[in-house]
């Protein structure tokens, strides 16, 4: 007992010594530590690539004003990030969340806009070592009212969308939540979803976390819209993450005379479910894919002989249009435009990843807010995250006191397929600053 005694005696001195210096006066940080735990493989890939947007903004940081000033040790440091590949797997983040603060010494987390299993455990850490935090997108009720059970965590915060729960003035309008954009779709006039179809809806869904969400909460939505969804009591299209056999649920739809189809799942599980619907000739005339659709990784990855991904549509959360003229801003001379510029120069790829965006945006924020508490005390940065307000590169950011969320705006997009490429456009927009760039495409093309 005392041979443990005295070992832990000794860590706390040695962490003295660390933080006060041999001659016991205070050492001021040599850099501010941001960490962030990514699915960089896997099946959600396309998610990891916010990464580069976080490193591009700590790279403008550090380029703009010469490192983090520390107002509370009158000292410039530079600003690194370490990121670390949880491989898709929620069983990663936690234990990398944690090493992170506790090996890597990071002052801040930074949580991907991805479903909750892979955020999730990170608010944990977060919480339990306080430490701040930022969900940089993803739904925001899967979080707040399901895993956290509307309790607030204390470091957390929460930067993204919501799939229907209302904004506090001024973003109480349309065009902040995945109900009003999508249902902005089914209106427009060139679809007018319940004239031109015969209203009968499938739903589909992967059983995790944030698709088990979205089934509980869009079919009641579109009930009330006005169609009939057909197969929620029997949960026909909710399928474990296990799932390679989709006969069942398309024949189920076929013979329902399905005109339309919404779901929220990976990429990888609906590119399997389109080619059931395609070898089953199921014909819908409209097709939403929350998640699935989001990323280019993924839509070229179902083919193109013929190209299923033609005029899916999805939600948008960035892109490469927005203006600083409209609020979008970024870290000294950064746009929307030259953040795009840059990915394609340095990748080879057009930005049709939106996740760019969101990543640079939620590491502007966690860098606003060490600037603004003058240190990398957990609890300082967490006083200056509640009182943030700023413009980023996907809007204006503000943390509500009580839930720790700041609604950013969405858009409506489908995926057009012209000149053997494929191209993400915004087709419907409730917000003047999102400008529409294409009309909708309805019904889906005549491949089938």
């Amino acid at each position: 007992m005392k041979k443990v005694l005295f070992i832990s005696l000794a860590v706390v001195l040695a962490l003295s010594v660390g933080l006060i210096g041999c001659g016991g006066e205070p050492v001021a940080p040599t850099s501010v530590k941001l960490g962030a735990t990514l699915p960089e493989s896997g099946i959600f890939a396309g998610f990891g690539e916010q990464g580069w947007g976080m490193q591009k903004a700590v790279d403008d940081w550090n380029d703009t004003y010469g490192g983090m000033y520390l107002s509370e040790w009158d000292v410039t440091v530079p600003v690194e990030l370490t990121i670390k590949d949880n491989q898709s797997d929620p069983n990663q983040v936690g234990p990398q969340s944690t090493d992170l603060v506790v090996t890597d010494g990071v002052h801040a987390l930074l949580c991907p806009n991805a479903p909750c299993d892979l955020h999730d455990p990170t608010t944990s850490v977060a919480s339990a070592n306080g430490v701040p935090s930022i969900i940089g997108g993803g739904p925001f009720e899967p979080w707040y009212f399901g895993s956290q059970g509307e309790v607030t965590p204390e470091y957390t915060w929460f930067s993204g969308f919501a799939i229907g729960f209302p904004s506090a003035p001024p973003r109480d309008v349309p065009g902040y939540t995945m109900v009003d954009t999508w249902f902005m779709f089914m209106d427009d006039p060139a679809v007018q979803a319940l004239n031109n179809t015969n209203g009968i809806a499938g739903v589909f869904a992967s059983s995790d976390s944030d698709g088990t969400g979205w089934y509980q909460e869009f079919p009641g939505l579109m009930e009330d819209y006005g169609l009939t969804v057909v197969g929620v009591n029997e949960t026909v299209g909710l399928f474990p993450l296990s799932t390679t056999d989709y006969f069942s649920m398309v024949k189920y739809w076929k013979d329902a005379n399905v005109e339309v189809l919404w779901g929220n799942c990976p990429g990888g599980h609906f590119g399997d479910l389109i080619a059931e619907c395609y070898a089953q000739s199921f014909e819908p005339k409209i097709c939403l894919a929350a998640r699935a659709a989001l990323f280019p990784v993924d839509v070229e990855s179902w083919g193109t002989t013929p190209p299923f991904g033609w005029g899916i549509g999805t939600e948008i959360w960035w892109s490469p249009h927005y203006q600083t003229s409209d609020g979008f801003v970024g870290i000294g001379n950064r746009t929307a435009a030259s953040l795009a510029a840059e990915f394609t120069a340095q990748s080879g790829n057009p930005p049709l990843n939106r996740s760019i965006g969101t990543g640079y945006a939620e590491a502007q924020v966690m860098l606003k807010a060490i600037e603004n508490a003058g240190d990398v005390d957990g609890a300082a940065i967490n006083a200056a995250l509640a009182a943030i307000s700023m413009q980023t590169l996907t809007g204006w950011v503000n943390f509500d006191s009580v839930t720790h969320f700041s609604a950013q705006p969405l858009s409506f997009g489908q995926w057009y397929y012209e000149g053997g490429e494929f191209d993400l456009r915004i087709v419907a927009s409730a917000l003047p600053e999102i400008p529409e760039e294409d009309s909708p495409i309805f019904p889906l093309p005549s491949w089938w």
